[in-house]
């Protein structure tokens, strides 16, 4: 089995909970690469991490708008 190339990456990234959250988060991957803490190629391994988790987001805010409308139409 070849050897692994990649390695564990420590970060603190801040939390992204509403989607707004998510320039604070990819400042602070700008800065890891700025300073040398992490490779582009590792920051964009991160930042496709970061994406998915927006889009996780955005897909249950969308379940949630959906949900209201509809149960706003059943009452009218």
């Amino acid at each position: 089995m070849p050897a692994r190339k990649d390695r564990p990456v420590q970060f603190d990234l801040p939390t992204i909970e509403p989607t707004t959250d998510l320039p604070k988060a990819t400042n602070a991957l700008l800065q890891a690469v700025a300073s040398g803490e992490f490779t582009p190629s590792e920051a964009a391994d991160v930042g496709r991490a970061v994406d998915a988790h927006v889009k996780a987001i955005e897909a249950s805010d969308l379940h949630e708008r959906l949900a209201r409308i509809e149960e706003s139409m059943q009452h009218r």
